[in-house]
């Protein structure tokens, strides 16, 4: 009776320091609860549901699958790693060194020199000498990725097609990994887990925080909801059927990844998630290769939303039609612009509350991010870039905003009709 008490007591000290320091918190700040709501309207009923929610979702189902581990068939597939290849001569050997690492025995690897003009054919040729690569060279650039993987395609004979980066390194057990989700016949393709490698500045320290949040939480989220929309072309597998009877890429969009997602999404075919298939990719290291980028990357979106247009009017597509596409557009873009009206038209209506404005956004942006780094600090197979939390300050009061300010210029820039180059 006594311990009981005693909890409820202590239960009851709680609550009243939090009234407490709510109430001390109303009187610093000068505002009223109402006044908070007002100003906050916006993040409350977008941002909290979708941040909250999903960190306890992943949680939950994280907890669900330690409790119930599944067993998965263990099938060899021949895999086909292909390898576009573009002036890389200061990393390909890395990558190619990586992958005669894996652990995964029922493997080809292909590199395609798409007409470099550096040394990436010589170093390349030192493995295909030794027989332990095939190497494809093309005389003049494709001027597409989406055309150099097709190339390599040409000589592969895997019942699974993996493409990766040039700049990019995997662990030895990835192609295993990334193999698995596949002994279930409903998988058309996969994605594996990009993490950055070359975290030498402020910059590329923010795109792993970056990577490690929004990138390999979001896929998670995505894949366990059936909603996955991109399977990142620096480390992605998928059936080699599917792909051939898709057409295998398109190099009419800039997202050639994006694309053939959404293809594989209307064949009906499953889109998984590989958390443990770790590829280490490289970054751009200065803010004006970032922000090209990042504006490819934007741009690439709105050109394939449009070329895909028909999955919100389609009710076959289930899923990706119905939730998935529409919610892209809806956060990924028309927010976009809403969020950026919102903080504009804030000012004006509460000029007096300017100070509070900004410190109650920042607050709230700021419990976002840690929420969702909690979740990754459980969730994660990975978790030396939560090192980088310390960052989050410079994450909602620059990077995000910067981000942010990129994409509206591109999407505006796009549909004014300008063209992208890679």
């Amino acid at each position: 009776m006594s311990t009981q008490l005693s909890l409820l007591q202590l239960i009851w000290m709680a609550v009243q320091l939090i009234e407490w320091a709510f109430h001390e918190f109303l009187r610093l700040l000068q505002v009223t609860p109402e006044e908070i709501v007002a100003i906050l309207i916006v993040p409350i009923l977008i941002d909290m549901p979708r941040s909250i929610g999903k960190a306890i979702f992943l949680l939950l189902h994280g907890l669900y699958s330690r409790l119930t581990p599944r067993s998965e068939v263990d099938v060899k597939p021949m895999v086909s790693v292909i390898v576009p290849a573009h002036n890389e001569e200061e990393v390909i050997e890395r990558t190619i060194k990586s992958l005669l690492k894996q652990d995964y025995p029922n493997r080809e690897i292909i590199v395609v020199d798409d007409g470099s003009t550096d040394r990436t054919y010589e170093i390349a040729s030192k493995f295909a000498e030794r027989g332990l690569i095939k190497l494809v060279h093309r005389e003049r650039a494709s001027g597409k990725k989406a055309r150099a993987v097709n190339y390599g395609f040409l000589y592969s004979k895997g019942d699974i097609i993996v493409t990766v980066d040039a700049d990019t390194v995997l662990e030895p057990h990835t192609l295993s990994e990334l193999v698995k989700p596949f002994s279930n016949p409903d998988v058309g393709a996969v994605s594996g887990n990009v993490r950055v490698m070359n975290r030498v500045n402020l910059l590329t320290r923010l795109q792993a925080y970056e990577y490690l949040m929004a990138m390999e939480m979001g896929r998670r989220f995505q894949a366990i909801s059936g909603m996955l929309m991109i399977i990142p072309g620096a480390l992605g597998a998928v059936r080699r059927r599917i792909a051939e009877s898709l057409g295998l890429y398109d190099p009419d969009t800039m997202t050639e990844d994006f694309d053939i997602t959404l293809k594989i999404h209307k064949t009906r075919m499953k889109v998984r998630f590989a958390p443990e298939a770790i590829g280490w990719t490289t970054v751009p290291e200065s803010w004006c290769a970032w922000v090209k980028q990042r504006m490819r990357w934007t741009a690439g979106q709105l050109q394939t939303l449009i070329k895909h247009r028909n999955v919100f009017f389609r009710r076959y597509f289930k899923t990706i039609g119905l939730i998935a596409t529409p919610d892209m557009l809806l956060m990924d873009i028309i927010l976009l612009f809403v969020r950026a009206t919102w903080l504009i038209a804030l000012p004006l209506f509460y000029f007096r509350l300017i100070p509070q404005i900004f410190i109650l956004t920042s607050l709230f942006y700021m419990l976002n991010e840690l929420v969702i780094a909690a979740a990754a600090a459980v969730l994660s197979p990975r978790r030396r870039d939560l090192i980088y939390v310390p960052l989050v300050p410079i994450v909602v009061l620059f990077y995000r905003p910067l981000y942010g300010l990129v994409r509206m210029k591109a999407y505006m820039e796009a549909l004014a009709g300008r063209e992208f180059k890679w």
